[in-house]
């Protein structure tokens, strides 16, 4: 699941694990500003979960809240 949220591309996906859950992960690319670079920053494993959609629920809303509290 791809997004815009304030100034950030949001990038949620869920990683098949070995274990067969699904392991919550979001990246979130930060725009360039005057002239600098784009920047990302990526979660890491969040969390695992049994379904598909209640792991990507959880890196959308662990990434709006990263954007919050790192917005300028």
């Amino acid at each position: 699941m791809q997004f815009d949220y304030k100034t950030f591309h949001i990038d949620c996906r869920a990683r098949h694990d070995e274990d067969g859950h699904y392991v919550a992960r979001a990246r979130i690319t930060v725009p360039a500003v005057g002239g600098g670079r784009i920047t990302t920053h990526d979660s890491g494993d969040i969390d695992s979960f049994v379904n598909e959609s209640d792991a990507i629920s959880c890196a959308k809303a662990w990434a709006i809240e990263w954007c919050d509290e790192n917005w300028d």
